[in-house]
C-alpha cells in the first residue's frame, strides 16, 4: 500500500514480529497513510457472496426424452400408422446411403425388446438431466439430438455389408461423451493431474463397461460389433461437440439459440423423419 503512494518501505521480522521501515523524513506520512488504510479497511463492507444460479433439474427435457421412446411402441401397439414401423425405421447403411437420410433420426427411437427400451429409457434421463444442468433443458437435448443423429449418419455412409440396427443407445453414449467431454475440457483440457482426466476416464470406462448389446434376438443381420461402433461413434460424436461447446466461442453460439426454439428443434425433427419415413414405405 505504501509503494502504491510512492512510499518507499521495506518489511523485516525483529524480536516483535514483522516491522515496516521507511525513511526517517517519510514516518509520519507513512503513519497517516496506514491509518487512513485501516479506516478505510474497518468501513468497507465484507464482500457479498455472489448467489449460484439455481440448477435446472431437467426433468422436463427426460420426460419429452421418454414420451418420444414411448410414443413408437405405443403406436406399434394400437396400430396407428398402418405400416411395418420396424422396416421403415431402423438403420439400414444401403437406404442411408440410397438418401433415406431420416432413418439416422427414426432408428433413435426404435427397440427391439422391453429391456433394450428400458435401459435406454433409464440411461438417457439420467444423462440427459446431468447435461440440463449445463445448458437448460432445451438445448442440452438438441445438443445430444445433434450428435447421436451425427453417429448414426456416419455409421451409416460406411460401408460394413448389409446390417440394421436401432435404439436409443446412440443417444445415451452421445449424452455421456457430450457431459464427460465438457467437464474435461472446461477442467483446461491439459493433464497437469490424474484429477483433470477423470471426467473423460469415467466416460471411456463406461463406454467400455455398457458398449456391447441391444442385438435384435429374430435378426441374424445385427449384430454386437455394429452396436458396439453406434455406441463409440455416438460417444465420439458427443465427446467432439462438448470440446467445442466449452469454448468460448461454442458457448456463445449455443446461448444464443433461444431455448424455446431448441425445445422445438428436436420433437419437430423426429417427427419430420417419421413423416418421411411412412411417406417413403406407404
Amino acid at each position: 500500500m505504501l509503494l502504491a503512494v510512492g512510499i518507499a518501505s521495506e518489511i523485516e521480522l525483529d524480536a516483535d514480529g514483522y516491522v515496516v521501515l521507511v525513511e526517517a523524513a517519510a514516518q509520519e506520512q507513512a503513519l497517516r497513510q496506514l491509518a487512513l488504510y485501516e479506516q478505510e479497511r474497518v468501513r468497507r463492507p465484507p464482500p457479498v457472496e455472489e448467489a449460484l444460479p439455481p440448477l435446472e433439474n431437467g426433468w422436463r427435457g427426460a420426460a419429452g426424452y421418454a414420451l418420444v421412446l414411448l410414443s413408437v411402441p405405443v403406436a406399434v401397439a394400437q396400430g396407428w400408422s398402418g405400416t411395418d414401423l420396424y422396416a421403415a425405421g431402423p438403420l439400414d447403411p444401403d437406404a442411408v446411403r440410397s438418401g433415406q437420410w431420416w432413418r439416422a433420426l427414426t432408428a433413435l427411437t426404435l427397440h427391439w425388446d422391453g429391456p433394450h427400451l428400458l435401459g435406454n429409457l433409464i440411461a438417457g434421463a439420467l444423462l440427459g438431466i446431468s447435461a440440463a444442468q449445463v445448458w437448460g433443458s432445451a438445448r442440452a437435448w438438441l445438443l445430444i439430438a445433434i450428435a447421436a443423429v451425427g453417429a448414426d449418419l456416419a455409421e451409416g455412409l460406411l460401408d460394413l455389408g448389409h446390417y440394421i440396427s436401432a435404439g436409443a443407445s446412440t443417444a445415451v453414449f452421445a449424452a455421456l461423451g457430450l457431459v464427460a467431454a465438457h467437464a474435461w475440457r472446461s477442467r483446461g483440457g491439459h493433464a497437469r493431474t490424474l484429477k483433470d482426466w477423470v471426467p473423460l476416464i469415467a466416460g471411456v470406462a463406461l463406454l467400455g463397461m455398457f458398449g456391447a448389446g441391444g442385438q435384435d434376438p429374430d435378426s441374424a443381420q445385427v449384430s454386437d460389433t455394429t452396436d458396439i461402433l453406434a455406441h463409440a461413434l455416438g460417444f465420439a460424436t458427443g465427446a467432439l461437440l462438448g470440446i467445442i461447446a466449452a469454448t468460448a466461442r461454442g458457448a456463445r453460439a449455443i446461448a444464443a439459440v433461444p431455448a424455446w426454439l431448441a425445445g422445438i428443434l428436436t420433437p419437430a425433427a423426429f417427427g419430420l423423419a417419421w413423416l418421411l419415413a411412412l411417406r417413403a414405405v406407404g
